[in-house]
């Protein structure tokens, strides 16, 4: 784990523009599906809360004209009534984690400041992990050319899971390399 934050360190701090691109990209996408997500159960328990409303009515029209028992009607109402706090519970849970989610105003600049203070860690902390981990997702175990592999998937902070890419792949900044005689290929950070 310690490993895949330093991962994260050298990219945030040689590849800063890079990795703010991403950050923003994923987050802002993450928080949008999350969002949908919360919206759509929102409206869908909106829409059962009013139907309840609309049962309870008939149902009590049905039990004044004598079309149901009182035994039947009491049963009913309650688990109309059950059912409706239930959703009513659920709706108020839902419109503050709306609300609460178009306050936390989600920056690469404040995912950058807590990773700057661990560029040079050379042990995993509680207060790194509080900081920087929000959880951590253990996947089942499996062989994989005759090794058993367990798989991580880090949720960071504020960002949530990203693919860190192979940092070995990645050019250096502002590196000069001799390829053949009269051919240097020259790597610059990008300026985008």
């Amino acid at each position: 784990m310690l490993g895949e934050i330093r991962r994260l360190t050298k990219l945030a701090t040689q590849y800063e523009s890079e990795f703010a691109k991403i950050v923003m990209g994923h987050s802002i996408k993450a928080a949008e599906q999350e969002r949908q997500l919360k919206q759509k159960e929102l409206n869908s328990l909106i829409a059962r809360d009013k139907e309840l409303d609309n049962l309870f009515e008939h149902l009590y029209e049905d039990n004044v004209c004598g079309k149901i028992s009182d035994d039947r009607f009491a049963k009913m109402s309650v688990k109309y009534e059950s059912e409706q706090k239930e959703v009513s519970s659920r709706i108020k849970e839902l419109q503050t984690e709306l609300e609460s989610e178009k306050s936390k105003a989600v920056t690469s600049d404040m995912f950058m400041a807590s990773v700057r203070k661990y560029t040079r860690a050379r042990k995993l902390t509680p207060r790194m992990l509080n900081e920087l981990i929000e959880k951590i997702e253990v996947h089942q175990s499996e062989k994989i050319d005759g090794k058993t592999v367990q798989r991580l998937t880090l949720h960071y902070n504020c960002i949530g899971a990203i693919e860190i890419p192979d940092l070995d792949k990645l050019p250096e900044n502002n590196v000069s390399v001799h390829t053949r005689q009269g051919v240097d290929v020259h790597y610059a950070a990008c300026a985008s």
